[in-house]
């Protein structure tokens, strides 16, 4: 837990002293619902979820944390940082190194630790289609040995409309040793005054392999967003498991949105947490990012200008940016106080937002795919006092 806090106090300071364009959001779930681990004794639980995520430029540090407490006093708790930095695109290139720390506590035990580094390499093929390969190395501490840990991983994803999908193939191994027994120099009928090494234990290396293939999907359905996905684990030490995960949140107010979600989760042989079968209903609070509220309509014809900001309505300005080939458009202004906000796809080349805009005079800047900070198509770019550029624009 003292890892945690630190965290979250460096992630707080860290946003405190950057510019406007780091950005510090996060999530507190807070549910109930059922959990039936393997091999152990299933039974209600109510669990507490925070998240953090901090932004600035090609940075980010993401947190989370899985506190659980079931009854007989059977608290968990699992906790996990990563930072990620990448690199300009060198033409259909993008290259990200990555650290990671994830450590776990139990009731009746210490729990793990585990810390591990990876690089990622993505090829973007065009019309928001991206493949990537990666290969991340490290070593886990568990059950009061030491484990190396080696993973594989190539995958796919595509953004179809408001569906993006995604395939992920990856292979993990990990060394575990094990005590064999002891074995005794001297032997059951040796002096005991004569002089011999002192007993010693036999260790056996044993090296786990397994492979979990998962198709994954997340899309937005009139109020509703749901995210979706379905694998398989292969193993020759462990049997074959099938793996699911089904989750789905409506938005009650900007800040606040009804959660739940159902699955089966493998066990991790990093940190040697078992499989489990769940499922939990709650609440969750956002902080930090606004919330784009619901989009109307699309029209019939839709404008062919690379940026606009459209007439004032009851629910806000519609906000079109034309990006093609794009996976992700983020939009920050002073009308949402620097904080990112998340755009929708809106057809093969267009992304789109509802948000509260005043009229006169505003200054914003878009990020498309993670890179750099930038004025919108079309809009005149000026400098910022905060490095980089940004785009005034006059709103009527």
């Amino acid at each position: 837990m003292n890892r945690g806090r630190a965290l979250l106090v460096a992630l707080l300071c860290s946003a405190g002293a950057s510019p406007a364009f780091g950005q510090l959001s996060g999530t507190l779930d807070m549910g109930a619902g059922t959990y039936r681990p393997d091999r152990s004794i299933p039974g209600g639980v109510a669990s507490i979820v925070p998240s953090l995520r901090y932004q600035r430029g090609p940075f980010e540090v993401n947190a989370l944390g899985v506190y659980s407490d079931a009854p007989a006093g059977r608290w968990n708790f699992q906790g996990g940082t990563e930072a990620f930095a990448r690199t300009p695109a060198f033409g259909f290139l993008l290259l990200e190194v990555s650290g990671k720390a994830e450590w776990t506590r139990h009731y009746r035990v210490d729990g793990t630790t585990a810390f591990s580094g990876a690089m990622r390499a993505y090829l973007t093929t065009g019309s928001r289609v991206r493949a990537w390969v990666g290969r991340t190395v490290g070593s886990a501490t568990a059950l009061g040995t030491r484990r190396p840990l080696r993973r594989t991983e190539v995958g796919g994803s595509a953004a179809l409309g408001a569906v993006h999908l995604a395939f992920t193939l990856a292979s993990t191994t990990v060394d575990r040793s094990y005590i064999l027994g002891v074995v005794d120099p001297r032997g059951p009928m040796a002096d005991t005054m004569a002089s011999y090494p002192e007993p010693s234990a036999q260790h056996q290396v044993d090296r786990l392999a397994i492979t979990d293939a998962v198709l994954s999907g997340r899309w937005r359905l009139q109020a509703f967003d749901f995210d979706a996905a379905l694998g398989r684990r292969f193993s020759r030490s462990t049997p074959e498991t099938l793996i699911w995960g089904l989750g789905a949140s409506r938005d009650l107010a900007p800040t606040l949105a009804l959660v739940a979600a159902a699955g089966r989760a493998g066990s991790d042989p990093v940190t040697s947490v078992p499989g489990a079968r769940y499922f939990a209903v709650g609440l969750r609070f956002k902080v930090g990012a606004p919330v784009p509220l619901s989009l109307p309509p699309a029209p019939t014809s839709r404008p062919s200008a690379p940026f606009r900001i459209g007439p004032a309505v009851a629910a806000g300005r519609e906000i079109v940016v034309q990006a093609p080939h794009a996976e992700t458009v983020e939009l920050a202004g002073d009308f949402t106080d620097w904080k990112p906000v998340m755009l929708r796809p809106w057809g093969p080349d267009s992304w789109r937002t509802l948000l509260q805009v005043s009229p006169g005079l505003h200054r914003l800047a878009i990020r498309i795919d993670g890179g750099e900070w930038r004025a919108p198509p079309g809009t005149r770019p000026v400098e910022s006092e905060f490095g980089g550029q940004v785009a005034e624009v006059v709103v009527e």
